[in-house]
């Protein structure tokens, strides 16, 4: 077997734990197989090596949140959550942080404002420079899927800190005072441990006291939320999560020191998503930048549930692992589902060739037609007479004209 000696000492560093030894072996093996004129191999390993250097520079690095300024007890598994008197239904659940998991991954604001709050915590005595503190309370919104949800786990993670996921089921109840009663417990028991505290479906509770759909009870359940978002700035760090904002009542924006909008990722932040919802897949440049055209607009759920389903197709249907093999599931998977309000993955669902003379006819496309035949299969003369056909024209028409 070529190479094999290398493959051994490559085994070897890895069971071993040995990261640059490993790291030395793979360069090797690199070398020998460029010798040898083993492009297509030679190519593979380079871009696992790529994604390998990606994937580490993804995990974000801990912070080391001084204690003393979070206060209470410290949250242990045998700690009993609060539970509504009436029903027995716990008021909330508890996270403790795991394995780091990698970050998320955001458009260049709101990676900044994250990774900026997170900076906060790493250097406080920067901060009580200038009297203040790092930012205890956060109100993410945007749309169902953009990652809200793993970002309080990511702030969580990082301050090494148990994540107490307020229940809205346990919370609100039918009877008169109760939800409110229910609250006050929630932040009482919040303020007791050093946690991160989360209210997910925000709107739920937060909603406009002069809802002319809403009962009286709104009015004393939002008071409640006020005075209990007061009362833990000193205690601890909130974070509040809502796809609807625009229900939010007035007064609970001034309660959040930081407000963040998280919306569906741009083509870059698309294209990087792919790239890790499809390992351990790993496709050119091309095929991720063809799945990302696709799936312009999508949130970040949508984009890992069709690379799921890429995967699932690729590996029943026994075909290659390479860009045609890619392409052909990404259409397989676009054409079963239900309808598509964007054209380019109409056109790839319905009619391939159509959806290529549409993509080489976007001037705002940086893909070559070389690596679109590369990820397509098709020959670059298929490609140029695609692109000269404008194929695309009568479906993007007839599409426009619904």
């Amino acid at each position: 077997m070529d190479h094999f000696s290398v493959i051994q000492s490559i085994i070897r560093s890895g069971l071993a734990g040995d990261q640059a030894g490993l790291g030395k072996q793979v360069q090797r093996l690199l070398a020998r197989l460029e010798k040898a004129g083993q492009e297509k191999e030679a190519a593979t390993v380079r871009r696992l090596l790529s994604s390998s250097i990606e994937t580490k520079e993804l995990k974000p690095s801990k912070v080391e949140v001084s204690r003393s300024m979070i206060h209470g007890e410290t949250l242990t598994p045998d700690t009993i959550p609060p539970i509504d008197r009436e029903t027995g239904a716990q008021l909330c659940t508890v996270e403790f942080p795991g394995a780091m998991r990698t970050a998320p991954i955001y458009e260049r604001d709101v990676k900044d404002t994250i990774d900026g709050l997170l900076d906060e915590w790493r250097h406080p005595e920067a901060l009580r420079c200038v009297d203040v503190d790092p930012t205890r309370s956060l109100l993410i919104f945007g749309p169902p899927g953009s990652g809200k949800t793993m970002t309080a786990y990511h702030i969580a993670q990082n301050l090494e800190l148990p994540l107490v996921m307020a229940r809205i089921d346990g919370l609100i109840s039918s009877f008169l005072g109760t939800t409110a009663r229910n609250i006050a417990n929630l932040f009482e028991f919040a303020n007791r441990y050093a946690c991160v505290l989360l209210l997910d479906e925000f709107d739920a509770l937060a909603k406009q006291r002069d809802d002319p759909q809403e009962i009286g009870e709104i009015k004393r359940v939002v008071n409640t939320l006020l005075q209990n978002l007061d009362l833990r700035r000193d205690h601890g760090v909130t974070i509040a999560i809502t796809n609807h904002d625009r229900l939010l009542d007035p007064a609970v924006w001034r309660r959040f020191e930081t407000h963040v909008h998280i919306g569906e990722p741009n083509l870059e932040a698309s294209t990087s998503l792919v790239k890790r919802f499809l390992l351990p897949i790993i496709p050119d440049n091309g095929t991720v930048g063809i799945i990302a055209y696709c799936l312009e607009g999508r949130s970040g759920a949508d984009l890992q549930r069709v690379c799921t389903s890429i995967k699932r197709t690729l590996a029943l249907s026994g075909a290659k692992h390479d860009g045609p093999g890619v392409f052909q599931a990404l259409s397989t998977v676009l054409a079963r589902l239900p309808s598509h309000d964007h054209v380019p993955a109409k056109l790839l669902a319905s009619d391939p060739e159509a959806f290529v003379s549409l993509m080489t006819n976007n001037s705002h496309i940086a893909i070559s037609q070389q690596d679109i035949a590369a990820a397509t299969g098709m020959s670059k003369s298929k490609i140029s007479d695609l692109k000269k056909s404008k194929r695309h024209l009568p479906l993007v028409e007839a599409s426009h004209a619904k």
